[in-house]
């Protein structure tokens, strides 16, 4: 995978009055990976964090946005690296900050070592290095944040919402008076500069049941904006909703197809090429959407390979 050279800007953009999206540069690149903060009359969280690459970023936009006093809360929605991976850094800058996750994403949380070598299985070691590896949370500072679980920052209020499918240990949050969530991974990725709908499948398996009982969850709250990681805030409506299940079904359906006929990784991972970006050869096109199609190939043949 080739990656972007180093960085100097840095992009802080106001959703609303207290919420806030940071453009953490994931390995790079931009408009490919945000976290998002949200600072209340007395307290501020972010969700999300991005690479542990990404910690410094983050934290400057954390005082760009005026919530370096008031961070009590870092909320990752899941444990995978472009989501957790400056959480310990964070943790380390914002003593006053204790880090919120599901139950079983905290483990990870405290000790990376299991997800980093999950990480190292997949990406190349230059892509590895550059996500920035991730420091440990103390583990007296981290917090379980149980479905439905909220959390008061002051005239605005955010409320967890179990939402597995992507990964068992992921959550949504929304931002209850203003009706906006953070989705972390459970909707496709849409990125600003490419026309496709990626689904976030990723290794090792995929469970399509729960991840459309998440993505029919997310949408009968009705929300007004949904604040996504890859990227950026969009306008819900049922015909997104309706895209966003056609795109998962798309995926799986041909991954069912071709396993069943005895067709390996390659092939699959070149229909699905074919299915989300309309061609079958993916150089050329950014690398945050080859990764996407490569992972969602590699865990659907797991996931469909073993069943049959």
């Amino acid at each position: 995978m080739r990656l972007a050279p180093s960085i100097s800007w840095m992009t802080v953009t106001a959703i609303s009055k207290g919420v806030y999206m940071v453009d953490t540069g994931g390995l790079g690149f931009r408009n490919t990976v945000a976290a998002y903060i949200v600072r209340g009359e007395r307290y501020a969280a972010v969700v999300d964090t991005g690479y542990g690459s990404s910690s410094r970023r983050v934290a400057q936009a954390i005082a760009k946005a005026n919530a370096a006093d008031k961070l009590r809360y870092i909320i990752p929605t899941h444990a995978h690296l472009d989501h957790c991976g400056a959480s310990g850094d964070l943790a380390n800058v914002y003593r006053g900050a204790e880090v919120f996750a599901h139950e079983r994403a905290l483990p990870h949380l405290i000790n990376p070592a299991r997800l980093l070598e999950s990480v190292k299985a997949i990406y190349p070691a230059h892509a590895l290095a550059a996500m920035g590896g991730m420091s440990p949370v103390d583990e007296n500072r981290a917090q379980v944040m149980d479905d439905g679980e909220e959390i008061d920052l002051g005239g605005l209020t955010l409320r967890s919402i179990y939402t597995p499918g992507h990964a068992p240990h992921h959550l949504s949050i929304q931002i209850v008076e203003l009706g906006y969530i953070v989705t972390g991974d459970a909707v496709p990725s849409k990125y600003s500069f490419s026309e496709y709908y990626i689904p976030n499948i990723v290794p090792p398996k995929y469970d399509l049941e729960q991840a459309l009982q998440s993505l029919r969850k997310l949408f009968d709250l009705n929300p007004r904006l949904l604040l996504t990681p890859h990227f950026g805030p969009i306008l819900p409506s049922e015909s997104l909703h309706e895209k966003y299940v056609s795109v998962i079904m798309g995926a799986v359906e041909a991954a069912r197809e071709l396993i069943g006929r005895g067709e390996g990784l390659e092939a699959l991972r070149s229909r699905l090429a074919a299915t989300i970006t309309g061609r079958t050869d993916l150089s050329g096109l950014h690398p945050s959407i080859q990764v996407g199609v490569i992972f969602a190939a590699l865990s659907l043949y797991q996931t469909y390979k073993s069943s049959t």
